[in-house]
């Protein structure tokens, strides 16, 4: 299906360079690996933070690799009792120059723990901190899809070198073939996107749930997408804590958007929106257990994250569309000092 605003040489090829890292992301697991480490830091501000949660779901659930997420900005000030010059630092960061992730970045590298850094941009401050340098250009559109395909593929090289991931080598010989995939995916969700963005273009309000390494994406798309760039009063929710407050404001016209993913939290999924469906005729799923993807069974649900954001990009899209209002304006973000 054609889709709108979509350019698919672009996409296979910013998606397919960040592909390409992998001998340099592996070398870098491999030599950190070697030299050993105390615990990892993902330190990130905005949607990298939201991203580093994710991400730390699957560190916990897989293996017993200490791993914090943090906000760089509180991380700098609070003086973790857990970190220091043995700690791993990853960060990611699309302009190279935000200023909470080069300050923290600086700071981790002036500790003498070592700085994994993704960046979009190379030649940006934030490169002059980084004993690892990941360096594959993407833009907000498909920003998500870059930090992914080198976080996990990194952290994951690190899990099996803990005997953690013992299905690291199928793993990346079979993600290397996701992009036709995501590619299929946005357009199997087009439609969809298109009629959810139209009924949905005067709704002032709307809350985002998710679970497991998909609530991160849910804290993203809220914040990031819905919040920043289309200027929609959002909240994000975590499907656990939904019943401890979040649920007196549903009534029957409430916008509920769902991120289910396929890891071990779907049941909790289930649980909101067997509660909201009682209640609101306004429920908006997003289900990658309904994406073809060549991966394993098993491991689809460490993609899941990728898949939800290449997804729902088409939502955004459509309602920059019908909202006449663009992804990349800003009222006050980086318009001022503040």
């Amino acid at each position: 299906m054609e889709m709108f605003n979509f350019d698919v040489p672009r996409y296979e090829k910013i998606v397919g360079d960040t592909l390409k890292l992998r001998p340099q992301i592996e070398k870098a697991a491999d030599e950190i690996s070697a030299k050993g480490y105390s615990n990892i830091f993902l330190i990130g501000c905005g949607g990298t933070y939201a991203h580093s949660l994710s991400l730390k779901y699957m560190m916990e659930a897989q293996s017993p690799i200490e791993t914090h997420a943090v906000i760089a900005a509180e991380f700098m000030l609070m003086g973790h009792k857990r970190f220091s010059k043995d700690s791993l630092c990853v960060f990611s960061t699309r302009t190279g120059n935000t200023k909470e992730i080069v300050a923290a970045a600086k700071f981790c590298k002036e500790a003498g723990a070592r700085v994994v850094m993704y960046v979009s941009n190379a030649g940006t401050p934030a490169c002059e901190y980084a004993d690892y340098l990941f360096h594959s250009f993407a833009e907000d559109d498909c920003l998500c899809e870059a930090i992914y395909l080198t976080s996990i593929p990194f952290l994951a090289r690190l899990m099996y070198h803990k005997d953690c991931f013992p299905k690291y080598g199928v793993f990346m010989n079979q993600i290397a073939g996701i992009v036709p995939y995501l590619l299929k995916a946005k357009g199997q969700h087009e439609e969809q996107c298109r009629k959810i963005a139209e009924h949905h273009k005067d709704t002032g309000y709307h809350m985002v749930i998710g679970s497991g390494n998909l609530w991160g994406e849910a804290y993203d798309y809220a914040m990031c997408i819905l919040e920043e760039m289309q200027w929609l009063k959002t909240k994000s929710i975590h499907a656990a804590e939904f019943f401890h407050g979040t649920l007196e404001l549903v009534e029957k016209d409430t916008s509920l958007i769902m991120l289910y993913g396929e890891d071990e939290t779907r049941p909790l999924m289930d649980r909101v929106y067997n509660f909201a469906k009682k209640i609101t005729d306004e429920i908006t799923i997003f289900d990658t257990k309904n994406v073809e993807l060549p991966l394993d069974e098993d491991l689809r649900k460490f993609v899941s994250p990728i898949v939800i954001y290449a997804v729902t990009e088409r939502l955004s899209c459509h309602l920059e569309r019908v909202r006449n209002h663009s992804l990349n304006i800003r009222r006050y973000y980086r318009q001022m000092e503040y």
